[in-house]
């Protein structure tokens, strides 16, 4: 005997709350005599009668009633099921890969994690940190899937989504007197022993593009890809360092490090989040993106530390 079918128990309900063979088939908009066949083989597959015919329509027997709250829980469970299901295959899902340069990635990491916890359940986040041109190339060769990185303004104005500006300053330790003034001129690098990350590093460039223009010397003294080695080193080390100012929240909230502003020219990168080729982006990857976009442009002014 086959099995009975969440189809013909759900015509079994409907017809005990109508009580009426008639009034069901108005409402599926179809014959009466089909009501009536599907009935009749529910009944079959039942081995005996569930309703009472009556002259004005039809009633439950003692068995139809003792069934009826059993089949009115199963078939509610069961559709509770169906949308799940149906919610879950609507819901992205999967790994997203995601590449954060480091100077935002304090701010922004807990934020994604939790925002795609409560809205996007189904994707797993891993959370990469680096330099800017070593996320570009890990962008490039698959490793990762979403990047928010900088470049220097001139370099594939098409590729990615340009979010705004990373204003970088002059870190000195706190006392300095270079970094004192809100405001320090590019001449004042000449011969600053500097610690920088290692290439591929856009900024690399663009120094030494305005040092020659400036006619002043670049004393690159270390190689450092750590913002927070970087730090200590500025901090102990007597060295400076060329950092976003989005890097320094906290660490000139607490006094730690002082900060310049670098002035003619003014050093700004800008701001990318760029995904996976289009034709292999993934609906996940694409969603997590939207996310880190908008959580990114309610955190940029603070990130900017004011100035």
């Amino acid at each position: 005997m086959s099995l009975i079918t969440l189809e013909q128990w759900q015509l079994f309900l409907q017809i005990a709350e109508r009580g009426s063979i008639t009034e069901t088939a108005l409402a599926r908009d179809v014959a009466q005599s089909a009501i009536s066949r599907q009935l009749l083989a529910l009944e079959a597959k039942c081995g005996g009668k569930l309703f009472d015919r009556l002259a004005q329509g039809v009633r439950l027997n003692e068995v139809g009633q003792r069934l009826y709250p059993k089949v009115l829980d199963w078939v509610g469970r069961a559709d509770e099921l169906s949308n799940q299901a149906r919610g879950s295959l609507r819901a992205p899902s999967g790994t997203v890969r995601v590449g954060i340069i480091e100077s935002l990635a304090s701010g922004l990491i807990e934020p994604l994690f939790q925002t795609v916890r409560e809205r996007l359940p189904g994707i797993e986040l891993r959370l990469t940190m680096g330099l800017s041109g070593r996320l570009n190339e890990a962008l490039r060769a698959g490793a990762i899937d979403v990047a928010l990185y900088s470049d220097n303004g001139r370099e594939r104005h098409s590729e990615g989504v340009g979010l705004g500006a990373m204003l970088h300053l002059l870190v000195g330790a706190p006392g300095d007197p270079i970094t004192q003034p809100n405001t320090v001129a590019f001449e004042s690098l000449h011969e600053l022993p500097l610690v920088v990350p290692g290439r591929p590093y856009a900024f690399h460039d663009v120094l030494e593009h305005w040092a020659k223009r400036k006619g002043i010397r670049l004393n690159i003294a270390m190689e450092c890809d750590s913002l927070l080695l970087q730090k200590q080193l500025v901090a102990n080390c007597g060295v400076y360092a060329i950092m976003a100012a989005s890097a320094l929240t906290k660490d000139l909230a607490l006094g730690s490090l002082q900060a310049a502003r670098i002035v003619r020219p003014t050093l700004k990168r800008r701001l990318v989040l760029k995904t996976r080729n289009e034709k292999i982006n993934s609906e996940a990857s694409q969603s997590v993106a939207q996310l880190l976009e908008s959580l990114l442009s309610e955190q940029l002014p603070s990130l900017l530390c004011g100035f």
